[in-house]
């Protein structure tokens, strides 16, 4: 692929040791020896390489949680062709879904629920301090020593920080949050991303009330989710995209091709990160309409002229978001739980890789077929 090579380490068995594929495996933990030599996805010096690395005993407060199945975002994409700044051996990945296999007795998830070995879990991608000038401000997302999965080096502790991996290692102040067993990896694996960043657009938005007309610019993750989310609120929601199968997609969501009258909207989505869309939006906004910009993330990459008199002429509001809070990740997580099962998530996600292959995967994520491309370690099957 240009931009980027794969390499294997000598060291990636053939089939990786993944000490945890089963809620049954993750339980045979408690009392023995927890794995702490594991594959990870690294990228470093334009290259993809699965290394074994090896870790440090788990610190007080951290949880250790097998990866059942990760996906491939659009900014792990970015990443490796270039087009965002990344630390040497950056470990790769940053949405996942997986099964405790180590933390310290009495810990509890962001609700507040005990946690054992072998429970079900997705994350945030997230970890702040809590206490800075922004966290205080509610600014948590943009705090001043914020850690983000996958976007930090293996060389930097807790070193583990990618989902494209067999295992990842949480900090304490990483929100965590049990899932049952009957929602499939395929529709909560990206709970820590684009469904949390889709459930902080809706807070944004203010929650519409029923019948709000919705425009959504762009049907990626984000752009599908926030259709989804907006849908099963009742509102009336409409998008745009170039993609006649990620209109479709959408449609499947409860989301309409937007109609050529020009009848303004009340709420405007730009989640296609194209500087055309984002004047798009502002045109179609209605008199004291509200546009949440969610998709331009690459500072320095595009431009757009605008006419500074739409916005005060029409009183636009526009609210620039760029990851989300605690509290829009647990709903997202709610969210999920209450309709994954009965909305076809699943049509967002590739059919899996192994962890060994992840530069097919890659691949067909550049590729733009499916919004999300799912990766699996090695020998973890694919059970759902």
């Amino acid at each position: 692929m240009p931009g980027f090579s794969f390499t294997r380490s000598a060291a990636l068995t053939e089939t990786a040791l993944l000490a945890t594929s089963s809620k049954e495996q993750c339980m045979q933990t408690a009392g023995a020896e927890v794995q702490l030599d594991v594959s990870i996805a690294v990228f470093d010096d334009g290259a993809i390489t699965v290394e074994r690395v090896d870790l440090p005993d788990r610190s007080a407060g951290e949880i250790d949680v097998a990866i059942s199945a990760a996906a491939i975002c659009g900014s792990d994409l970015h990443t490796v062709l270039g087009h965002r700044s990344a630390p040497a051996r950056t470990a790769l990945g940053h949405e996942a879904v997986g099964r405790v296999a180590d933390l310290d007795d009495g810990t509890t998830d962001f609700r507040g629920t005990p946690l054992r070995r072998g429970d079900r879990v997705v994350f945030s991608m997230l970890s702040e301090c809590g206490s800075c000038d922004r966290c205080r401000a509610g600014l948590t997302m943009k705090c001043r020593s914020l850690l983000k999965y996958g976007h930090e080096s293996v060389t930097t502790p807790p070193h583990a920080t990618g989902t494209l991996a067999e295992q990842v290692r949480l900090l304490p102040s990483v929100p965590v949050l049990r899932v049952p067993d009957d929602v499939a990896d395929v529709q909560v694996v990206s709970a820590g991303c684009a469904v949390a960043t889709a459930a902080a657009v809706v807070a944004a938005a203010g929650t519409p009330p029923p019948g709000t007309r919705i425009l959504v610019l762009g049907v990626g993750a984000v752009g599908a989710y926030c259709a989804a989310m907006f849908a099963t609120l009742g509102c009336a929601v409409q998008v745009r995209d170039p993609s006649p199968e990620r209109l479709a997609l959408a449609a499947q969501l409860g989301a309409q091709p937007a109609d050529s009258d020009g009848e303004p909207f009340s709420v405007v989505v730009e989640a296609s990160g194209s500087s055309s869309a984002v004047l798009e939006a502002l045109n179609a906004a209605d008199v004291g309409g509200h546009v949440v910009a969610a998709g331009s993330v690459s500072l320095g990459s595009s431009t757009v002229t605008i006419d500074p008199a739409l916005l005060v002429t029409r009183r636009l509001r526009v609210t620039g978001l760029h990851n989300y809070t605690a509290e829009n990740f647990r709903w997202g997580v709610d969210w999920l739980v209450a309709h994954g099962r009965h909305l076809g998530l699943e049509r967002l996600v590739s059919p899996p890789f192994p962890l060994s292959a992840v530069d097919e995967a890659f691949q067909l994520m550049k590729d733009g077929r499916y919004p999300r491309v799912l990766v699996r370690p090695d020998g973890h099957g694919d059970p759902a």
